[in-house]
C-alpha cells in the first residue's frame, strides 16, 4: 500500500482517514469521517494491486444487494489513486468479543443476541450472500441495545484462503456460517469459542477434536440451548434429535426457547449483562384484584382484601430471579401445605381421638398348662379314674399322665423333646417336672439369624478388599472382560523417560518437575495435577491432562497398570502411530488404545490391538475429589508387553 495513505488522507475528495484500527497482510481497516454529511464511517483498504483487490470490490456490490436493518451496510466503494477501499455504515457500540471480557452473558441474552444475528444471516441466506467470516468481532450491539453484523461480506473477501477444519472438513460459507452462529450462542454462554472463524476469544476446550458442550464449561447452562448448540457443533451425537443446518432453524429454536414476549431484548448496552426482569404493573395488578373480588362475591366465600392478598401471594416474589431451565411465569395460585398461603388455625379445637384400649399381658414363656393339649388332659383324666377303680396310687397315673402330656408337645419322639434339634438338652426332655425352660425356640431361631447375618457381613468385606487390592471385579461396573481378567502376562517394558502433557493449559505445562516420580517404582513419591474447581472433569476448563511416556524404542505393549492415589480417576491411553519417533504436541496425533472410567486406585487395561510404538500417553478426564476441589495423582505407572 502506498506510503502516502495515512491519517488525514482523503479518499474521493469526501471520506478523511481518521484512525487506523487494525491491519492485517497488507489490509487496512480504517475509522474515517464522511467530510459532506459529518458523521463517521469504516473503510476497508487494499493497495491496488493486491490479488485481494477485485474480490472487495464484488463483495461491496454482492453486500449491498442484501437489505436488513442489522447489517452496516455498504456506502461507497472505488479503485483510484493506487488504492482499492470500501466504505460502511459506522456503529456506535460494543462487539461481542469485547463484551466477554466483563463476564458472560445472562442465557437469556445470549439466545436474544444469537437469535437476532440468524435473523440477519438467514435474510442473506434467502439470497444466496453469506457473511463469511462471523466471529465475536462481527457482532456488535450498539449504545441503543441493537444488534449489528460488522464486515458483511467484505471481510470474508480480505481472507487469503481457508484451510479445512479438522473437525468439519471443507465447508462452503453458508455452512461456515451455521456452524459460527452456534458458536455466537456458545461463546455468550460459556466466554469461549469453538466456531471455524478466526476470534481472539479463548478458543473452546475440546475433547479430542470436538469441542465439550456448554453446560460442561459453565454450569448453570439451561438445557435447551446446550441443545442447539450440540445438533450444530456436533451432529454425530445428535441421536435423539434431528442435526440443525441452517440459519433459520437456529433463529426458530431460539424464538422457541425464548417465546413472544420480547423480555429478553435490554433497553440499552449496559443492560446485556444484566438478568431480564418480569414486573407486574399496578393497573394490571388493579384488576387482578376485582376480577377476584368479583368472583367472591358469587361464591359468597371471601372479601376484598381476602381476595387481594391472595393475589399477592400467588405472584413471585420481586427480588427472586427466574430458574433458566423453567419457563413458566404464572401459576394459579393453590391451597396446601405446598401453597404460599399462611396457614390458618381452625375454628374449633378438634376434639382427641380415645385413647387406645390397655393390651393384656401375655406371658414371654408360655406356662404348663397351655402346653399340655386337650387330648393329653383328657387321656390323664381317664388313666386317673381306672387307677382309683383298680386302687393304685394316684400319684403315679398322675406323673405318668404329666410324661404323656409333655411327649405329646414333643413331636411324638418322647427322646430329644423336639424331634430335629440337635441342641436340645435331652435330659430336659426326660424330666417330668416342667421348669420353664420348654418356650426356648425363639433364641434358636435368634442365634441362627445371627450366624446368617455374620457370614454375609464377612463376605461382602472379602468383596470390597478384593475390589480395593485387584482392580474391578468381572461383572462389576465399568469393568471390561479385558479389565476383569487381569494383564499379569508378558514382559515388563522399561521406560526412556516421562513428562508431563498439558496442551491446553496456559502455559502448557503442569508440575512438570515430578513427572518422573509415576516411573521410579517407589510408591512414597507420585505426580499431582493442579488442584481444579467447580467440577471432576478438570474444572471445564480442558478437555485432559497426563502423562507422556517415551518407551526409548518402538515396542509392543499389551498392558497397563497405573496406581493412583485417591479415587474414583477416569482416564484414556493413546499411543503414538508405528514409525513416529518425536514426542507428539497434541491428541489428535495419537491413537486411542485404552482406558476405563471411574477406575479405582490401581488400574489394570488391555491396550487394544497391542500396538507397536514409542510414545504411550496417559490421558486423565475425570480427577478425584480432594481439600477445595479436584486433583489427580499417580503414583506409578508398569506396562507389559
Amino acid at each position: 500500500m502506498s506510503n502516502s495513505i495515512g491519517p488525514g488522507t482523503v479518499l474521493a475528495g469526501r471520506y478523511r482517514l481518521d484512525d487506523l484500527l487494525t491491519e492485517s497482510e497488507g489490509a487496512r481497516f480504517w475509522r474515517a469521517t464522511d467530510t459532506i454529511l459529518a458523521r463517521s464511517v469504516a473503510v476497508h483498504a487494499v493497495p491496488s494491486d493486491d490479488e485481494r483487490a477485485p474480490g472487495l470490490l464484488d463483495a461491496a456490490r454482492v453486500s449491498a444487494t442484501v437489505t436488513d436493518p442489522h447489517l452496516l451496510r455498504v456506502l461507497d466503494c472505488d479503485d483510484a489513486g493506487g488504492i482499492t477501499w470500501v466504505v460502511n455504515e459506522w456503529g456506535d457500540g460494543v462487539s461481542l468479543d469485547l463484551m466477554l471480557q466483563q463476564g458472560t452473558l445472562p442465557p437469556s441474552r445470549a439466545a436474544w443476541l444469537t437469535r437476532e444475528v440468524a435473523d440477519a444471516i438467514a435474510a442473506g441466506h434467502a439470497q444466496g450472500v453469506a457473511h463469511g467470516r462471523l466471529n465475536p468481532e462481527a457482532v456488535l450491539v450498539t449504545q441503543a441495545g441493537a444488534v449489528k453484523l460488522i464486515g458483511y461480506v467484505v471481510d470474508a473477501s480480505l481472507q487469503r484462503g481457508r484451510p479445512p477444519d479438522p473437525l468439519y472438513g471443507e465447508l462452503d460459507e453458508r455452512e461456515a456460517d451455521v456452524i459460527n452462529l452456534a458458536g455466537v450462542l456458545y461463546a455468550g454462554l460459556t466466554g469461549r469459542w469453538p466456531g471455524v472463524a478466526p476470534s481472539a476469544v479463548p478458543k473452546a476446550p475440546r475433547e479430542g477434536r470436538r469441542p465439550l458442550r456448554p453446560r460442561q464449561v459453565r454450569a448453570g447452562v439451561p438445557r435447551t440451548l446446550d441443545v442447539i448448540c450440540e445438533r450444530v457443533l456436533h451432529k454425530e451425537a445428535s441421536q435423539h434429535a434431528m442435526p440443525i443446518e441452517t440459519a433459520q432453524e437456529i433463529a426458530a429454536a431460539l424464538a422457541d426457547f425464548l417465546g413472544d414476549s420480547g423480555s429478553a431484548a435490554p433497553l440499552d448496552l449496559a443492560g446485556m449483562h444484566s438478568e431480564p426482569t418480569v414486573s407486574i404493573h399496578r393497573d394490571a395488578l388493579a384488576t387482578g384484584v376485582a376480577d377476584l373480588h368479583a368472583e367472591a362475591l358469587a361464591a359468597g366465600t371471601s372479601s376484598t382484601d381476602e381476595a387481594a392478598e391472595a393475589t399477592v401471594q400467588s405472584a413471585p416474589p420481586a427480588a427472586e430471579e427466574p430458574d433458566p431451565e423453567d419457563t413458566q411465569i404464572y401459576q394459579e395460585a393453590r391451597q396446601g401445605p405446598d401453597s404460599m398461603t399462611p396457614l390458618q388455625a381452625p375454628p374449633e379445637a378438634a376434639t382427641p381421638p380415645p385413647p387406645f384400649e390397655d393390651i393384656p399381658e401375655r406371658p414371654l414363656f408360655a406356662s404348663t398348662e397351655r402346653r399340655v393339649p386337650a387330648a393329653a388332659q383328657a387321656a390323664q383324666a381317664a388313666e386317673a379314674a381306672r387307677a382309683a377303680e383298680l386302687g393304685h396310687s394316684p400319684a403315679g397315673a398322675t406323673a405318668t399322665a404329666a410324661r404323656a402330656g409333655v411327649d405329646s408337645t414333643s413331636g411324638g419322639t418322647g427322646d430329644t423333646g423336639s424331634g430335629f434339634w440337635p441342641f436340645t438338652d435331652e435330659d430336659e426332655a426326660k424330666n417330668d417336672v416342667h421348669t420353664g425352660k420348654e418356650g426356648r425356640g425363639w433364641m434358636r431361631m435368634a442365634i441362627v439369624v445371627g450366624i446368617l447375618i455374620i457370614v454375609v457381613v464377612a463376605m461382602a468385606i472379602a468383596f470390597n478388599r478384593g475390589r480395593q487390592d485387584g482392580g474391578p471385579t468381572s461383572g462389576s461396573p465399568g469393568s471390561t472382560p479385558s479389565q476383569a481378567a487381569g494383564t499379569t502376562g508378558g514382559a515388563a517394558v522399561t521406560f526412556a523417560g516421562v513428562r508431563d502433557f498439558d496442551p491446553d493449559g496456559d502455559p502448557p505445562e503442569e508440575n512438570p518437575d515430578t513427572a518422573k516420580n509415576a516411573i521410579d517404582g517407589d510408591p512414597s513419591t507420585s505426580w499431582t495435577t493442579v488442584t481444579y474447581r467447580g467440577t471432576p472433569a478438570l474444572g471445564g476448563l480442558k478437555p485432559g491432562v497426563g502423562l507422556m511416556l517415551d518407551l526409548g524404542k518402538e515396542q509392543r505393549v499389551s498392558s497397563l497398570t497405573v496406581r493412583f492415589k485417591g479415587a474414583p480417576t477416569s482416564y484414556d491411553v493413546y499411543a503414538a502411530p508405528a514409525g513416529v519417533t518425536e514426542a507428539p504436541d497434541t491428541v489428535d496425533q495419537l491413537d486411542k488404545v485404552g482406558g476405563q472410567q471411574s477406575a479405582p486406585e490401581k488400574s489394570s487395561i488391555t491396550l487394544e490391538s497391542k500396538p507397536s510404538t514409542r510414545y504411550l500417553l496417559v490421558w486423565l478426564t475425570r480427577l478425584p475429589q480432594v481439600a477445595g476441589g479436584y486433583r489427580g495423582e499417580i503414583i506409578d505407572i508398569t506396562a507389559r508387553s
